[in-house]
């Protein structure tokens, strides 16, 4: 055993990807129905393995917790500025700032009354908010020596202390948050599943936005109806009947004596054109009716079609909804995913997209074509990241973080550190991007990449240096910091609930979800959203998590300082 043990410390980094390994398979499993998440399963694994006492370098820690907040600021840069300044999230932006001065209040309130100091008040906001970031940024203090510790404590210490109490809070803030969201509704005497179902019916939700049931058939023109008449004619007169079914009618080819035609809304039907239609069947079998004679030719059905990557950056998106924009810019064009601040988006008619979103979409390459020129931009190399942008942003903002002040004879990092100056340079890269194409891309599977491995190395390393110390800290600290960390989490989600339903009057399947992102609760939306039986909660969730990453962090660091 002491072999080994001495083999894993000599090769510490393969140790902690076995711990990020094993610790996501663990993650898998569920406690009644819910599943544990990969954070949880790191942490459980990682301080199981770390009983033997491992020692992991700093420079380690260092690495994976910049690269996560650089990543995670990439991601949500151009939705907190959204958040910020947009009108439309102003009641999530509200209920946003109640959750943080609920959490100050509540973390502040509790370290005063159980008497726990600065390293474990911040082990205590990142466990019992589970927000990873604050986590990273309060590693990041302790090792650029911008936080005062405790009497005798070495940075050593203070960072498994850290991740001790972090992990001690971090599994109820997890599950009770799931559980207080799920009674919250009943509390104020609503099911969240029919207050969700009011929103569905109203958005007509459940249509599929594109051309999922398209097909091509080709016709000569013969019959009288559309003889003399235009391409917007044809289209026009089928508006009505393609209504319901989400699919429009395109004419894609007009061949007039064997030669193409130019495409275009003023072009005049002749007899005898052969005309390609893409449209749904129910449609297409009154052709033969209303155009004329059927036609097979493999050359004439032939349609070339694409898929793009399409990033957001067109204004006057942000003024309608998905339904009111794809009849005009997307005829043709399916939606068949949207991703915001890095995370799948629920795709529904009643959404409004943002600058910074990335719509996937597929069709026939003119519809596609026509519809990306109107979004945004398509971003070309999808897989591929600009390392230039990365790299530079990263250093300049992260030598930016490190700069400090003395003030009473108090060292403090001006923007908190290393890692919270890549988290602001992330997040501006990622808002330049979503407005011009010309700022290196960062491929939203790469960030995502990025981000994952980052924050699961990250939180092996936590785990791993906890687990040699959590003993001794549950033993001397455990039922304080258990019952400080029930009463902040406790505190902070009913507090946050209940002023959206008093207060800001929300619809309750928009509050649960716009409370889990408040509280940061990425695996509570889902059973949320499973209890609402709809992504409603999905919507709203995504407006607060955006912002809390940050001032959860920014709170986090001042207590820190203050206590």
């Amino acid at each position: 055993m002491d072999a080994i043990i001495e083999y894993a410390q000599t090769n510490i980094v393969l140790l902690l990807f076995l711990i990020v390994g094993v610790g996501n398979v663990i993650g898998k499993l569920k406690i009644g129905g819910i599943a544990l998440g990969p954070t949880t399963g790191v942490l459980l694994f990682g301080i199981l393995v770390g009983l033997a006492h491992f020692e992991v370098p700093p420079i380690i820690k260092a690495v994976f917790f910049t690269l996560y907040l650089f990543a995670l600021g990439t991601m949500i840069g151009p939705g907190l500025v959204r958040v910020i300044t947009s009108r439309a999230s102003i009641n999530y932006l509200i209920m946003s700032l109640c959750t943080v001065v609920l959490m100050a209040a509540s973390i502040f309130g509790v370290a005063k009354a159980f008497d726990l100091n600065n390293i474990v008040v911040a082990g205590l906001s990142a466990g019992a908010m589970t927000t990873s970031a604050v986590l990273a940024a309060a590693q990041g203090m302790i090792s650029a020596g911008g936080v005062t510790l405790p009497d005798g404590m070495s940075m050593s210490d203070a960072s498994n202390l850290l991740g001790s109490s972090y992990a001690i809070t971090y599994l109820y803030g997890t599950f009770g948050l799931i559980v207080l969201v799920k009674l919250a509704p009943r509390l104020v005497g609503k099911n969240l599943a029919v207050e969700a179902a009011k929103i569905d019916s109203t958005a007509n939700a459940d249509v599929d936005l594109g051309n999922r049931a398209g097909s091509m058939r080709a016709f000569v023109m013969t019959r009288p109806a559309y003889i003399g008449k235009t391409i917007a004619d044809m289209e026009t007169t089928t508006a009505q009947k393609e209504a319901d079914r989400g699919m429009p009618t395109l004419i894609e080819k007009v061949l007039r004596n064997g030669e193409p035609m130019q495409l275009g809304p003023d072009l005049k039907f002749q007899e005898g054109d052969v005309v390609a239609v893409w449209a749904t069947p129910g449609i297409l079998a009154f052709g033969t009716d209303r155009i004329g004679e059927e036609v097979t030719d493999p050359g004439v059905l032939s349609l070339e079609l694409a898929s793009a990557e399409v990033m957001v950056t067109n204004r006057q998106l942000e003024r309608e909804t998905l339904e009111e924009i794809w009849p005009q810019h997307g005829r043709g064009v399916t939606l068949e995913r949207m991703v915001r601040n890095g995370e799948n988006f629920p795709v529904r008619r009643d959404v409004t997209p943002e600058r910074g979103d990335v719509l996937f979409v597929s069709g026939p390459k003119r519809q596609v074509e026509n519809f990306v020129e109107y979004a945004g931009y398509q971003v070309i190399n999808q897989l591929d990241t600009d390392l230039v942008n990365l790299g530079i942003f990263l250093a300049v903002f992260g030598a930016l973080g490190t700069i400090s002040v003395t003030v009473y004879g108090i060292t403090l990092a001006v923007l908190g550190g290393a890692g919270i100056g890549a988290l602001l340079g992330g997040a501006i890269l990622g808002w330049l991007r979503s407005r011009s194409p010309v700022w290196g891309s960062i491929a939203a599977p790469a960030a995502t990449g990025i981000s994952k491995i980052g924050v699961g190395l990250f939180m092996a390393s936590v785990a791993l240096g906890a687990g040699g110390t959590i003993v001794s800290v549950l033993q001397t600290l455990g039922p304080k910091l258990v019952v400080a960390g029930v009463i902040v989490t406790t505190v902070c989600t009913l507090g946050t609930f209940l002023f959206g339903h008093f207060v800001l009057r929300l619809n309750v399947a928009d509050n649960a979800g716009a409370t889990c992102g408040s509280m940061t609760g990425g695996a509570a939306i889902g059973e949320v959203c499973k209890d609402a039986q709809s992504s409603v909660p999905a919507v709203s969730f995504a407006l607060g998590a955006t912002l809390q990453n940050v001032t959860f962090t920014i709170v986090a660091l001042v207590l820190m300082n203050v206590i």
